[in-house]
């Protein structure tokens, strides 16, 4: 064989070789991802699948400002967009007027809600007669009563909506005890209060910090270099940097723990901490924060009333809920930890939410729990393991609150025909 035959061979071998190696890992991509794999969209989707959702423990560093009223908002570094959001992620003004068939939406809560507004945004553009106007104070980390005062705040400046939704329950009984009440601060105020509010942490403290930041910023710096390298159309490269996205995932989170107990060996003050009540069990402190988020729907329902608006309170689904979801693989492996501090929180809290929106039915407000909404679905919709969905578990979610949303008769001038069918039960 000659010389330039034998090279030929030899490279021939060597592309069919590469060929098989991204080939095989195509299909591992997909089958762990359960998505194609996609060099163009490699940092789209490691951010909305949420493999990131660890970056949330510690973005209030950087983008979250305190607020006199509300505990804290967004800084966008956009004065435009600061003055025409006032620091919450939507893209229609809180402070909005009725106007002749148009529909005014506010949908409130933490994270899930604030992740759920485009869903919400587009059923309700497809569902009504002339296009409504949406608006998102949903914002990570929110838990009553800061939807409660949120929604107070922005009536007293003239805010006009027709339909108010609350879509909340994981942040209200969990983070209570874990980001507050652990590390010695009041459960009620705003989440990591006693942070946010210190003028000078000390020197262990701001290391921690500054860990923190610096994994975030490795990964901000790994997702950007994931869609300029000429390799991204690489599925192998794609598989090793999504491992290593959730390695500097597991790194954030496990920092961001160490920081948690290294700030309840912490001496505070009372502006950090607040009055604290001494509970002598978890559970009771999660039962504390069940009634305040019941209390607190019943008074936003009133308010509602007064102000001529439909009130509706959606208790969110989660994974610690028993029999709410029969796990995938993936589930099991990337969202699924009942031994994490949070998991455990939520696993002995949601009880008390369930029973609590039980008196709220009682008291005739619009309460669903929607904690049984993904109980038949065989598909993963879990991301991470707090509480937040992929688009599968967001559509089913969206389905579900649109459902009862529009079978309200006093909202009916506003949805096009037909009207869904009567309803044959509330739960």
């Amino acid at each position: 064989m000659s010389k330039s035959k034998a090279l030929i061979f030899f490279g021939t071998m060597i592309l069919l070789t590469l060929l098989c190696i991204e080939g095989l890992a195509r299909i591992t991509f997909r089958i762990i991802y359960k998505h194609p794999y996609n060099g163009n969209r490699a940092q789209t989707f490691s951010t909305t699948n949420n493999y990131g959702i660890s970056d949330q423990f510690v973005s209030w560093w950087d983008q979250e400002i305190i607020h006199p009223y509300l505990g804290y908002v967004v800084d966008f570094k956009d004065a435009q967009r600061n003055n025409q959001s006032y620091g919450f992620i939507t893209s229609t003004s809180p402070v909005i007027k009725r106007q002749p068939g148009k529909l005014n939406v506010a949908i409130l809560g933490g994270s899930v809600a604030n992740s759920m507004h485009m869903r919400l945004e587009s059923a309700f553009q497809q569902a009504c007669r002339v296009p409504p106007n949406v608006v998102t104070l949903g914002m990570a980390g929110y838990k009553q009563p800061q939807q409660l005062m949120a929604l107070t705040y922005f009536l007293s400046l003239g805010a006009e909506y027709d339909l108010v939704i609350e879509l909340d329950g994981f942040n209200d009984v969990v983070l209570p005890f874990t980001d507050n009440y652990e590390v010695g601060s009041n459960p009620f105020y705003p989440r990591n209060w006693n942070l946010r509010i210190n003028r000078q942490p000390s020197k262990e403290v701001q290391a921690k910090i500054g860990e923190v930041r610096y994994l975030r910023d490795l990964k901000q710096q790994q997702l950007k270099d994931a869609t300029s390298s000429p390799l991204r159309w690489s599925a192998c490269y794609g598989l090793l940097k999504m491992e290593q996205f959730k390695r500097l995932d597991r790194e954030i989170t496990r920092v961001s723990v160490n920081l948690l107990l290294l700030q309840q060996k912490q001496t505070k003050t009372f502006e950090e901490t607040g009055p604290v009540t001494v509970y002598q069990d978890p559970r009771q402190v999660y039962q504390a924060a069940a009634e305040v988020w019941a209390r607190c729907s019943e008074l936003m329902d009133q308010l509602a009333k007064a102000n001529n608006m439909e009130y509706y309170h959606f208790l969110q689904p989660n994974q610690y809920v028993k029999g709410s979801k029969v796990f995938t693989k993936e589930e099991l492996q990337t969202a699924y930890l009942p031994d994490f501090y949070t998991g455990k929180s939520a696993v002995s809290a949601y009880p008390f939410l369930i029973d609590e929106g039980k008196k709220l039915l009682e008291n005739h407000i619009n309460y669903y729990d929607a904690t049984m909404v993904f109980a038949q679905e065989k598909q993963t919709v879990y991301i991470d393991v707090c509480c937040h969905y992929n688009d599968r578990g967001k559509d089913l979610l969206a389905q579900f609150m649109m459902d009862k949303v529009t079978r309200n008769p006093r909202l009916r001038a506003f949805f096009k025909d037909p009207l869904p069918p009567a309803e044959a039960s509330r739960n």
